[in-house]
């Protein structure tokens, strides 16, 4: 029964002979490029021989025996056929013989596992030992891998740098070849396992043999490349040409990593060349004379620039590097560019057309940001900040906030210089010039005189453009800066309805004035201050003034009206000779010409004594009649003198035509007088003390104590969006506030505030 039992077990070394037999059966057909296929039984006898081997009980259990010549197998494979014939080759042909080694090895891994797999399921796991597969790669590591790793290194950073100056090489060797020092690393990937297989922690590192072995130098190599490339480039090419040639190496880089290198090594070797080729050298390529950053701004070179945008924004930034040293010569391209355009203007006498030429240069400076720069908002800093340097700078005698808002006059009364259909673009311009300026009060002034005279003069283009505008400079700046004009837009609204209600109210009343009345009722707050003179008004005006007066306090009780002429328009007749013309013309104006129906001539003395107008204001406005283009009145003597003095007399032109049956004359108020422009800026500087006053207090309200560089700085910053508040002025009304028991002193620190309550 025991000698039964004997000749059932296989022994070591003739259980191992059979498998050895069976190793070296695939080996010779392997070494045959698989023209033959491994016999299927050949391949069950081999399975169960290593199962028996496997299962059979002490002594004759050979795991721990067929693991150790598992191993041995490969080294003996390794060392005697795979070794000597990659050594045996060299170049090229070397790295080939490698590639296809390591290819072969992986299937004979693949089919050695496939016999030997009863041990990598329970023996491995008892013994923790390295997984078969594992055992594969790593013996390939040591006995191939670490004896020729040297050389095909140099292969492949050699065949790499002939790509590089433009020699064709064989990216699918390369690409297979590298795939080893990967693969070595990380083997996992290589044999697809099955659910619940241990396969051990080897491979954890991934890629430390690629990176240590082939990634490192490669970077190094590369480095090394482009700095000589770079230093031939810089000396002799343009700008525009040394950016191309950079651009065209990180694309091919990008398609070399994609042909034959991990992915991970894309991010560090671009790092590497952007550094050699674009950081190294930055501050030389902006700044060459002819072709540097300067010269494309000035030549509007667009491709250019946006090439040099594109590749210099893959840098880190800092005031040496990447995107900021740009940003900081187009701001100063776009200050000198302004500053060229301010003093051109300061040449000229006319302004008229400044706005315009602000705008224009906004345009072409703003397309440059959002196309070329990519909107990048460091660009649209500097355009803000550039543009903030030159358009605060006065003109003459003027501020750009006055011509700003003299621009939108302009185009927004009738017979504006406005152009169709594009209105609501010209209005967002407008408003992004306006945000650029230091005085946003002084324009709201302006240019709400600007709007009262369009609209109290029905010159208003559009009441939906005077809207869309308003409701833009709220956007920016928020509603209390545009509570006035939206007051007195509202005013013109209840003003139309008023006029209406005194139609039906006289028609009822059974009232006839003989002439046409319209009045329009403003709220005081709303509009600006207008000079009230005593003139005196003619019967026919005067009848008009009690009765509305009369129909308006029979309808409000608490609300007082004052009469304000200045604004005021009158359509006359004329019955002159050859034809009546009906002429349209101020109050005043008219005040003047109806004195002329009761008598012939008038001496400028009389005039002013039956009219009461100032003797100043009164000149100014005969002027219009007997010395302007339309000579309604007759000046004598010295009828072609612009003088008028207080005993010349005027008479009545009878003989006065016109092809017209209607004419506009000079109204004198359309236009803004030097006089109000001083009167618009002192009414800004004292509305300005009383808006600093008044951060003062909010502030020192919510902070009950401050030091004065503090209170200075927080109601500075406060202002800012207004105007920019001179310390001085700041100062001033802090003493004020002092003085009238809102602030004091601490006793103990003379520099700091406290509120009183």
């Amino acid at each position: 029964m025991n000698t039964a039992g004997m000749s059932d077990v296989v022994q070591l070394e003739e259980g191992w002979k059979r498998m050895q037999e069976g190793i070296d059966k695939f080996t010779q057909i392997m070494e045959s490029d698989f023209r033959e296929s491994f016999p299927l039984a050949l391949h069950s006898e081999l399975y169960t021989t290593c199962y028996t081997m496997c299962t059979q009980k002490a002594p004759y259990n050979w795991a721990d025996e067929l693991y150790k010549r598992y191993q041995l197998m490969y080294d003996s494979q390794l060392e005697r056929v795979v070794l000597p014939a990659i050594k045996a080759k060299h170049g090229e042909a070397m790295l080939h013989e490698f590639a296809k080694r390591w290819k072969n090895h992986k299937l004979l891994v693949r089919q050695m596992w496939k016999l030997f797999v009863y041990l990598d399921r329970f023996y491995i796991k008892r013994v923790s030992a390295l997984p078969l597969k594992a055992v594969g790669v790593q013996r390939f590591e040591l006995a191939v891998f670490n004896q020729v790793k040297d050389d095909v290194r140099a292969g492949v950073l050699g065949l790499i740098e002939k790509e590089r100056e433009g020699e064709q090489v064989d990216r699918e060797l390369l690409k297979s070849v590298i795939n080893v020092f990967v693969e070595i690393g990380d083997w996992r990937p290589l044999f697809p396992t099955r659910v619940g297989e241990e396969i051990g922690d080897i491979g954890a590192a991934r890629l430390n043999v690629y990176v240590k072995e082939l990634e490192t130098p490669l970077l190094n190599a590369s480095k090394e490349f482009y700095a000589r490339e770079a230093s031939q480039w810089i000396g002799s090419d343009s700008c525009p040409e040394y950016l191309k040639k950079a651009e065209a190496r990180l694309q091919q880089e990008v398609a070399r990593v994609a042909a034959y290198l991990h992915s991970s090594t894309e991010e560090k070797l671009l790092k590497d060349i952007e550094e050699q080729l674009l950081a190294n050298h930055q501050q030389a390529l902006l700044d060459k004379e002819e072709t540097g950053c300067r010269a494309l701004l000035r030549e509007e070179k667009t491709e250019d620039l946006k090439r040099m945008y594109k590749l210099f924004m893959r840098l880190p930034n800092s005031p040496t590097c990447g995107l900021q040293p740009i940003s900081q010569i187009v701001r100063d391209h776009i200050v000198e560019v302004g500053m060229s355009l301010v003093r051109k203007e300061e040449a000229e006498k006319d302004h008229t057309n400044y706005a315009q030429q602000l705008i224009d240069l906004h345009d072409k400076y703003l397309a440059l940001v959002q196309g070329p720069f990519g909107n990048n908002s460091l660009f649209q800093k500097v355009l803000k900040e550039a543009f903030e340097v030159f358009v605060n700078k006065e003109i003459g005698n003027c501020t750009t906030a006055e011509l700003l808002s003299t621009f939108c006059d302009n185009i927004m009364k009738t017979g504006g210089d406005k152009i169709e259909g594009e209105i609501d673009l010209l209005l967002d311009k407008i408003v992004m010039l306006f945000s650029y300026l230091s005085d946003k009060d002084m324009f709201a002034e302006f240019y709400r005189k600007q709007l009262a005279k369009r609209l109290l003069l029905n010159r208003s283009a559009s009441d939906d453009d005077e809207r869309s505008l308003i409701t833009k400079l709220k956007y920016r700046c928020g509603a209390q800066f545009t509570s006035k004009l939206e007051g007195m837009l509202t005013d013109m609204n209840v003003s139309k309805d008023n006029q209406n209600n005194f139609s039906a109210w006289m028609r009822k009343s059974e009232v006839n004035l003989g002439i046409e009345c319209s009045v329009t009722v403003l709220t005081t707050g709303f509009w600006p201050t207008y000079k009230v003179d005593e003139v005196t008004l003619p019967h026919e005006l005067l009848k008009c003034v009690d009765t509305f007066t009369r129909f308006y306090e029979s309808r409000t009780s608490h609300r007082k009206l004052k009469w304000i002429h200045t604004l005021g328009t009158c359509t006359v007749i004329g019955r002159f000779e050859p034809k009546p013309i009906e002429l349209v013309i101020s109050t005043y104006q008219a005040c003047i010409l109806m004195l002329f129906n009761q008598q012939e001539s008038n001496s400028t003395s009389d005039i002013c004594r039956d009219t009461k107008l100032p003797m100043e204001e009164l000149k100014k406005y005969l002027q219009t009649l007997a010395l302007s283009k339309y000579q309604i009145l007759l000046k004598s003597p010295n009828p072609k003198s612009k003088d008028i003095a207080d005993t010349d007399v005027f008479t009545f032109n009878r003989k006065f035509t016109d092809r017209q049956r209607k004419i506009k004359m000079s109204l004198l108020v359309t236009k803004v007088s030097q006089d109000e422009k001083l009167s618009t800026k002192q009414t800004v500087d004292e509305d300005r003390k009383h808006a600093v006053e008044a951060s003062i207090v909010r502030v020192m309200k919510a902070r009950k104590t401050m030091t004065h560089q503090n209170l200075v700085m927080e109601v500075s910053q406060q202002l800012m969006k207004l105007f920019k508040p001179d310390p001085k002025i700041i100062k001033n009304r802090i003493e004020s506030l002092i003085s009238r028991e809102y602030l004091e002193r601490d006793k103990d620190n003379q520099g700091v505030y406290k509120y009183l309550a």
